[in-house]
């Protein structure tokens, strides 16, 4: 099974930087560590793949997590992940914040589907520091110059700075 990470955001000025880098990569990592569980074989077969859609919302407060919805054409079960935009953007360690709240989402789901969590949990703040300290994941400048000055793109763009001087 393959796990898939793709940014879609639906509400207006509600973004963050991550670069299509940063999908791939992430991709790579959570799909090195999980394994199809006898449900999710018995729900939808043993070659559909998992796809995580990563959004965010201005008025939560803790994730929200949608699904699944299931293409059997594309053999890939879905479920997206909203993030809590406000609070991860008041952070100054936002980039870092919003992984840890992405990966807690993901492990979440891996509980539905029953996945085998333990590889993922012992790798997480490996995966969050290397993404942190690649200035790679970061997606700038954006092709509409007002979206690099947002509030947002400020404190990424601050984080992986520092980042990349320690």
């Amino acid at each position: 099974m393959k796990v898939y990470f793709t940014q879609v955001y639906i509400e207006p000025g509600v973004t963050f930087p991550f670069s299509c880098e940063f999908q791939r990569r992430l991709a790579e990592e959570v799909s090195a560590v999980a394994e199809p569980s006898a449900t999710f074989n018995n729900s939808y077969g043993n070659e559909f793949d998992l796809h995580f859609y990563i959004s965010a919302k201005s008025a939560l407060q803790v994730n929200e997590i949608r699904g699944p919805s299931v293409s059997r054409k594309n053999k890939d079960v879905e479920y997206t992940v909203f993030l809590p935009f406000d609070v991860i953007s008041r952070r100054a360690d936002a980039p870092q914040y919003a992984l840890n709240c992405l990966l807690k989402g993901v492990c979440d789901v891996f509980d539905v589907l029953e996945i085998e969590k333990t590889k993922l949990l012992a790798k997480k703040d490996s995966i969050i520091d290397g993404i942190c300290s690649d200035s790679t994941m970061r997606a700038e400048p954006f092709w509409d110059p007002v979206q690099n000055k947002t509030h947002i793109a400020n404190v990424f763009r601050a984080f992986f700075e520092k980042n990349q001087r320690a």
